[in-house]
């Protein structure tokens, strides 16, 4: 996933970015519901998905009631914590669309020990994602599958995993998880994952996020500034 072969789309903004992917998300649902019945995708955390859900509350014609919403990760809190994901998608978005609660999948980021909400996790996911939303960090890790920790290997679908780097643990999909999917997206905004990407793109380092299989990137043009031409 470098050079020629990175799927980037590149906008001027942010929001830009956010509402791209917004409309993907809208297509990519009508698409699976007429060729499958349902849509199954997976949420991310962090602050561009906010954008993206923001624009997603007032698109029309997403067939909302057979949405099936799943999370990439958790931290390791409550459901009403303000660093919660699941928290903060039906905060910014859940709440305003009507998807039946029956098909919000969360995560357990409470649960003890994490091990125990990875396996429950991994038992109710459906045998193949449609779409799971990513984003990346500056380090390069998607998800919760940061430089160095033990889930970069991991061959089950949803692990528990140390992250030192945050001094916690967090629940994650797997690689082999989000390479089923049908399609990766990447969301991707700012400055500060522009020497990320650069990376990526020529090859350096070992960026986890690198090892996704043909992802579409929305990024900014602030992420791309030291891309190569």
């Amino acid at each position: 996933m470098k050079g020629a072969a990175m799927n980037l789309r590149v906008f001027p903004t942010a929001q830009a970015a956010a509402d791209a992917a917004a409309e993907a998300f809208a297509r990519a649902a009508r698409e699976a519901v007429t060729a499958r019945g349902a849509f199954h995708v997976a949420l991310s955390g962090g602050s561009t998905p906010r954008l993206m859900y923001a624009t997603l509350r007032d698109l029309p014609d997403i067939p909302w009631k057979a949405v099936h919403i799943y999370f990439g990760d958790e931290r390791s809190v409550g459901p009403e914590s303000q660093d919660s994901n699941y928290g903060t998608a039906q905060r910014e978005l859940l709440s305003y669309v009507p998807v039946p609660a029956s098909q919000i999948h969360r995560m357990e980021g409470e649960r003890r020990p994490l091990e125990e909400a990875a396996a429950a996790y991994a038992a109710l996911l459906p045998e193949r994602l449609d779409v799971n939303l990513l984003g990346m960090g500056d380090d390069g890790h998607t998800a919760s599958l940061f430089p160095g920790t033990a889930a970069l290997d991991a061959g089950e679908r949803v692990v528990a995993n140390w992250v030192p780097q945050q001094d916690t643990g967090r629940l994650t999909m797997t690689f082999p998880e989000i390479n089923a999917a049908r399609q990766r997206w990447l969301l991707v905004a700012g400055g500060k994952k522009a020497e990320a990407l650069a990376d990526v793109q020529a090859g350096r380092g070992d960026h986890p996020v690198a090892r996704l299989h043909d992802p579409v990137w929305f990024v900014d043009t602030a992420a791309t500034g030291k891309l190569e031409s």
